[in-house]
Parts: structure tokens; C-alpha cells; sequence
């Protein structure tokens, strides 16, 4: 039997000798890797706020790389980069989880080069959801730098790439290869949910923001997140699995960085999107037992429209099931949210929307997400949270009016159980997003466009948790501080996510 099968084996190599396609592609040539690692930089963060803000002579660049470790002392966080150029100007590009807790404070940031020379560097803007962010040099970069250029064609399944960066904040200009084993991958989360291609070059904590390279150096992604499986209450990391913003994506968002003011240029509807849905896994005894209960979405429904919005002509229409966006299916709240990402202000977006049997059509031309239109979700929130606010000083209160159950901080966070009683009172709000063991993603609050930048970048969770602190008491003292949350379905059996846009 081994012999017929050693027989067959063989016999398949010599019919086709050219099958080996690996082995046939491009792979990077040692000068090509070297001349990347001048691009690729360590970003240090050492001043933190606790919630997030809501985004010559050169000698052998190998040598230079793994002559010394880079003296992280003191930072509170890293992570990695690379060089570009836009308009004659050099920026870093990063992850912006890699740099979104710096506080505001002169010399926060810094960015070490290839020789370890040592940069002041600020952010010049980001986007939380696509989690990427672009830092500029206050102190002039040295002659020892290269620039990195993002690929214009799509990388192909199956393709030879390389990750570069510092690997656990320890390891600097660390290259592994791998291929690219899959596109358009849609990663779970409160960031980074589309656009990512899946790949086997390793990288883990310390490699965010750090590039992706073809065998030609260029950028074909920015390393952003990686896998883990879960085994009973075990997280185990995938190394296998990695995922990074593809090159055509990441380019154009930068560009609008660069261009726009600091921020990514989106789309404001005016109108909130729910889908609910039981907290069990289908095929479960628990999920079997709720559904004959409780009716889920089987697809996204229209709750809410500002009538005052771009999207107002679908005023009548709350309530309906949204079936299509732009003649592309929608079975989700992802989807939906894929949907309206791709559309840009001043273009129109059709619906296809089903109610009461009755299936309809309607267009609405959308408008810009500004910091009006982001207050206006911020306020709808709050009014279905409960809370009155008030703006003191850049810094963002709300009132409670009777006592009201919630989560000490000072206190374990890996349950939500034996809630204890929040004073009826005024408070500030540290942050807002999503506090629980794994899952902390708080984002700064000063107003209420924060609020309505922290509502959309949670609420598809189901949950938006408020961080408070109470007014006038030490805010170095975690007994102050409560988390209280906001859940968005009416009913405690099932739970809500919610997409406003």
C-alpha cells in the first residue's frame, strides 16, 4: 500500500512539475528587507491620559538594527510604525490603539529610528474604527531614515509578505514572512472591522502598527490585530493568523488624514439601526429554550430618524426591516455599517426597506460627519440612557437624579454581578465604552460630539458603559469612580446592537 501510494505521489510531482507555485513566487531579496527596516520605527508612549482619545554616512541598516535594544524605560506603552511621505513631508503611520491613550502633554510621544536616535513626535489625526492613526516629527528626523510606499494593486492570495517591527517592545526591527492566506476579512471588535487581509507572518504585541511588505518592500498592510481561540476560559494566541488594514484602504485613509483635518472624511444619515438578538449561541439548549420567547431581527431595522437629518424622507419608514443598501444585501448590522463606510458626503444611498409586507425604495443624499452631527447622536444617547448633562470647562457632567445600580471600579471588573447603588448626584464622565475583563476601550468625553463618537464606536455591542466620576471628589482615588451600563435593549433576555449613522 505505501508503495502505490509513494507511486501515485510521484507520479503526480512529474505530471505536473510546475505545481510547487511557492516556490515559484518572488521572495524578498536581504537588501530589499534592509532597506525597510530604515523605514520602520518603535513608537514609545510616556505620558498617559486614562482613557483614550477618539484618534551621509549610514553604515549597514541590519547592523545599526540589532546593535542594542532600544531603552524603552519609562514608556507606558509601544508599539511600531513606518515612514511615509506626502507632499515632500515625512510622517509615521501607526495603529491608533498604539498611541490613543497619549496624553496631550509636550513630549508624550517619541519614535526611535533604526540607530536609535530618539524623535519628539505628535498625532496629526486618526480613526479609532479603522485603527490607524498618523504621527508627525516635531524634532527633524536624521539621514538615517528611509520612506515606506503603500502598494496601489490589492495583494493576491498566496503571496510571499513580511511583517517588520518590535515584537513585545523588546525585539526591534523583528522580520518573519508568511503568505497572505486570505482578503477581506471582517474582524469582530469595537475597531478594525473591514478591510483586512489574513496572513502567517507572526506578529504579536509590540508589532501594531508596524507594516506589511511585498518582495519588492512595499506596503501591502499595516499589522493590526492578531487571533486567539478560546478553550474553556483560555485564550490561546493563533500565531498563524494575523491580521493587517490592506494597502489600497490604508493609503486613502491617510491621505484623508492628511488632508482633512486630523479626521477620516465619513458619511452622517441621521438614523439608528437595531438588531436584536439572544446573548446564546444558536444550537445551544439556553438559545432553544429563550427563541420560542422572544422574537429576534432577522434583519436590521429602521428604529430612529432625525427628521431635522439628511436621511429625514425615511421618517415613515421606522420600523421597517432593511433588506438592501445600495442593491447590496444586508443581513446585518455589520453589513449595513460596510455599506455606508463606502459612501462619501453629497452622495445618495438607496434603501431597500420591508414593512408591514409592503417592500419600498427610498433615496436619501447623505451628509458629512462633523462635530454637529456627531453632537446629535451624542444627545439621542444620553435622552435614551436617561442622563442630563451640562459642559463645565471641557469637562463633561451628567446628573442622576435618584440612586441607580452600577459597578464600583475599585472593585474586580471580571463580573457585572452584585451591582452596587451609584448616589443620586453630579458627575463626570471619565469616558465612555466598553469596561469588562478583555474589553477595555474607553474613549475621553468633553462634549457631546465625544459622546456620539464613543455611542457609535460601542453600541454595536449592545452596551455602553460610563465611566463617572463623582463631582468634587479626588480623582486619584478609585473609590470615586463608578461604571454605570447602559444597555440599549428594552428587554434583558435579549440584547440590542445598535449602529448610529
Amino acid at each position: 500500500m505505501k508503495a502505490k501510494l509513494l507511486f501515485i505521489l510521484t507520479a503526480i510531482i512529474t505530471a505536473f512539475p510546475s505545481i510547487n507555485i511557492m516556490a515559484q513566487a518572488t521572495q524578498a531579496s536581504p537588501e530589499t528587507l534592509e532597506n525597510v527596516l530604515g523605514a520602520v520605527v518603535t513608537v514609545g508612549v510616556y505620558e498617559t491620559d486614562p482613557a483614550k482619545k477618539s484618534l551621509g554616512f549610514r553604515g549597514n541598516a541590519a547592523e545599526m538594527a540589532y546593535a542594542k535594544m532600544l531603552d524603552l524605560s519609562g514608556a507606558s506603552g509601544s508599539g511600531s510604525g513606518f515612514i511615509i511621505v506626502h507632499n515632500g513631508k515625512q510622517y509615521v503611520v501607526t495603529n491608533a490603539h498604539v498611541i490613543e491613550q497619549a496624553a496631550d502633554a509636550d513630549g508624550s510621544i517619541y519614535v526611535y529610528t533604526i540607530n536609535r536616535s530618539k524623535y519628539k513626535a505628535k498625532i496629526v489625526g486618526g480613526d479609532s474604527f479603522y485603527d490607524i492613526a498618523v504621527l508627525e516629527f516635531i524634532d527633524k528626523p536624521g539621514s538615517e531614515i528611509n520612506t515606506l510606499e503603500f502598494r496601489a494593486e490589492p495583494a493576491r492570495v498566496g503571496e510571499p509578505v513580511y511583517a517588520v517591527g518590535n515584537p513585545l517592545g523588546e525585539y526591534p526591527y523583528s522580520v518573519s514572512d508568511g503568505i497572505i492566506s486570505a482578503k477581506n476579512r471582517v474582524r469582530g471588535g469595537l475597531t478594525g472591522k473591514f478591510g483586512f487581509l489574513q496572513s502567517t507572518a507572526t506578529v504579536i504585541w509590540g508589532n501594531s502598527g508596524g507594516p506589511l511588505v511585498d518582495a519588492n518592500g512595499k506596503v501591502v498592510g499595516i499589522n493590526s490585530q492578531i487571533a486567539f481561540a478560546n478553550q474553556g476560559n483560555s485564550s490561546i494566541w493563533q500565531p498563524q493568523i494575523n491580521f493587517a488594514l490592506e494597502a489600497p484602504l490604508s493609503n486613502r485613509l491617510v491621505n484623508d488624514i492628511l488632508t482633512n483635518d486630523g479626521l477620516i472624511s465619513r458619511a452622517y444619515l441621521g438614523i439608528e439601526l437595531v438588531q436584536k438578538k439572544l446573548p446564546y449561541q444558536p444550537g445551544t439548549q439556553q438559545y432553544a429554550y429563550y427563541a420560542r420567547m422572544y422574537k429576534t431581527d432577522e434583519l436590521p431595522v429602521l428604529k430612529s430618524v432625525d427628521p431635522t437629518g439628511p436621511a429625514a424622507a425615511l421618517k415613515a419608514h421606522e420600523g421597517a426591516q432593511v433588506k438592501a443598501i445600495n442593491n447590496e444585501p444586508v443581513r446585518n448590522l455589520e453589513e449595513a455599517l460596510g455599506e455606508f463606510e463606502r459612501a462619501k458626503p453629497g452622495t445618495e444611498v438607496e434603501f431597500a426597506l420591508v414593512k408591514n409586507g409592503q417592500e419600498s425604495k427610498v433615496k436619501v443624499k447623505v451628509a458629512a460627519l462633523d462635530e454637529n452631527n456627531s453632537a446629535k447622536i451624542g444627545k439621542a444617547f444620553l435622552e435614551q440612557a436617561g442622563l442630563t448633562y451640562k459642559i463645565t470647562q471641557q469637562q463633561f457632567y451628567v446628573g442622576l437624579a435618584s440612586q441607580q445600580t452600577g459597578t464600583a471600579l475599585n472593585q474586580s471588573i471580571k463580573t457585572n454581578d452584585a451591582a452596587p447603588v451609584i448616589p443620586a448626584g453630579s458627575f463626570q464622565v471619565a469616558g465612555m465604552g466598553l469596561f469588562e475583563e478583555g474589553h477595555e476601550s474607553i474613549w475621553r468625553v468633553a462634549n457631546l460630539a465625544d459622546v456620539g463618537t464613543a455611542a457609535r464606536l460601542t453600541g454595536m455591542t449592545g452596551v455602553v458603559d460610563v465611566v463617572l466620576l463623582r463631582a468634587g471628589t479626588d480623582a486619584k482615588n478609585e473609590q470615586n469612580y463608578f461604571k454605570r451600563r447602559v444597555a440599549l435593549s428594552p428587554n434583558d433576555k435579549l440584547i440590542q446592537p445598535t449602529l448610529w449613522y
